[in-house]
Formats: C-alpha cells, sequence, structure tokens
C-alpha cells in the first residue's frame, strides 16, 4: 500500500503530465486515420530511438551511429 507521500507525488506527476497536452493538438489527432495514428506513432519511435542512439554515442564514442541504433533496438528486443 501506498504511503501518503508517495501518493501525493504521483498526484503531482499526473497534474503535470494533464497540464502539458496540447488540446489543439489533441483535436488534429482525433481526425486522423487510424493508418496515420500508426504512422505517427513510427515517427515518434524513430526519433526517440535517434536520440538515445546518440546519447549512447556521446558516451561511448568508438561505436557507429549504427551500432549504437542496433544497442538501443536491442535493449528493448525480447529475449
Amino acid at each position: 500500500m501506498m504511503d501518503a507521500v508517495a501518493r501525493e507525488r504521483i498526484r503531482q506527476q499526473i497534474a503535470g503530465a494533464v497540464a502539458e497536452i496540447d488540446l489543439a493538438q489533441m483535436a488534429i489527432t482525433r481526425e486522423l486515420t487510424p493508418a496515420q495514428r500508426f504512422q505517427q506513432m513510427l515517427s515518434m519511435i524513430d526519433f526517440v530511438e535517434g536520440i538515445a542512439a546518440y546519447r549512447l554515442q556521446q558516451r561511448r564514442p568508438e561505436l557507429s551511429k549504427m551500432d549504437a541504433l542496433r544497442l538501443v533496438r536491442s535493449r528493448y528486443a525480447a529475449p
């Protein structure tokens, strides 16, 4: 069972996340077809993987861009 401090912290995190929602963007997203939403999701995944690979290369400069991306992707692959 969570204590009051943990519940309050979660409440604050949820409130912060809700405050960041862009209502105009949500309206645009509602108009997308399922295929367009899927493409948007793939684009976001590609973007985040690219950032993660870049940050990994910053810590391990011996890695090529492709090796860093492979490591990022393999981290979340099923065993």
